[in-house]
């Protein structure tokens, strides 16, 4: 757990520090970084940690095809053998509530839905079409509600991870994705961000809240602008083929959130991810491709 003893930032300086040192989404700077090969290790590693939302857990996992990926997968969901670190199977706290009966009867489903090629969901969920039909390269952007839609279809899916497999897919270049504030802004900690930047910029008290919810949205506006603005000179990671824009901003809003409650000092994503691959780093080559592609954390390269 991360300490609370650290110095605060400005959002300005940590929004600066997670742009310039890959803490924004060093997943993505990973993956992106990684040769892949078969884009279907991707694709089945994608499902894995949409599921499990674990790196070691989801490149152990991948390395398996067909039956052989749903035999890992159950492994996992039942928790009862131990991992191959000789551990429990881990969760993400993104995704505790993937465990037991439940998280047991979604692998089945989700067999029974793609069978033996898991790597299709993923293309199921990005366009709504078989994996061998042809999407154009001119393909207009899927709207987010389109595709967290689909997403929201598979088992034990629902709005938060299908708001990640749509950032996923959008920013590794998978499928396009037309997000807007609405999509962007319907979690409560970016929107808590926004109304304390609000707050600091107009010198209110604590408890200060907008008088409606139009006034709310308006906030929320001038915060995105006034941060695009801000950060302009940045481009997107990993591809960095556009500006920072929505996406990113909303990362820095809730990163920055958590920084200044304690809970995020820097360098955190990034630590906590390499420790959690070194453990799997021993039984799969996927892990280790995977701790090599990582950014730097604060205590240098594993």
């Amino acid at each position: 757990m991360a300490s609370r003893d650290y110095p605060r930032l400005s959002i300005y300086d940590f929004g600066q520090h997670l742009l310039e040192s890959g803490d924004l989404d060093p997943v993505y700077i990973a993956l992106e970084k990684m040769e892949w090969g078969d884009p279907a290790h991707l694709e089945r590693w994608l499902l894995a940690y949409w599921c499990f939302y674990h790196c070691g857990a989801a490149s152990y996992i991948s390395e398996h095809q067909g039956e052989g990926f749903w035999d890992a997968m159950r492994e996992a969901a039942r928790n009862v053998l131990p991992a191959p670190d000789g551990g429990r199977w881990p969760r993400g706290s993104e995704r505790r509530h993937f465990r037991g009966k439940a998280a047991i009867d979604a692998v089945e489903r989700l067999r029974a839905r793609f069978g033996d090629m898991p790597e299709r969901a993923v293309h199921d969920i990005a366009y709504g079409v078989p994996p061998d039909h042809i999407i154009p390269v001119t393909a207009r952007p899927q709207p987010f509600a389109e595709v967290a839609a689909r997403a929201k279809g598979l088992p034990l899916f629902g709005p938060w991870i299908a708001f990640k497999v749509c950032d996923m897919l959008d920013r590794l270049g998978i499928a396009p994705i037309d997000f807007d504030k609405a999509s962007v802004f319907m979690f409560a900690d970016p929107v808590k961000a926004a109304l304390r930047l609000w707050r600091a910029h107009e010198n209110l008290p604590d408890n200060a809240e907008p008088k409606d919810e139009a006034t709310k949205h308006l906030i929320i506006d001038n915060v995105v602008a006034h941060l695009t603005e801000h950060f302009k000179a940045h481009t997107a990671p990993p591809r960095h083929e556009r500006p920072v824009a929505l996406q990113e901003i909303e990362t820095i809003l809730c990163k920055h959130k958590s920084h200044m409650n304690g809970h995020y000092p820097l360098f955190n994503d990034i630590n906590e991810i390499r420790g959690g691959l070194s453990g799997w780093a021993p039984y799969s080559e996927t892990a280790r491709a995977m701790l090599h592609a990582m950014p730097e954390g604060s205590h240098g390269p594993a």
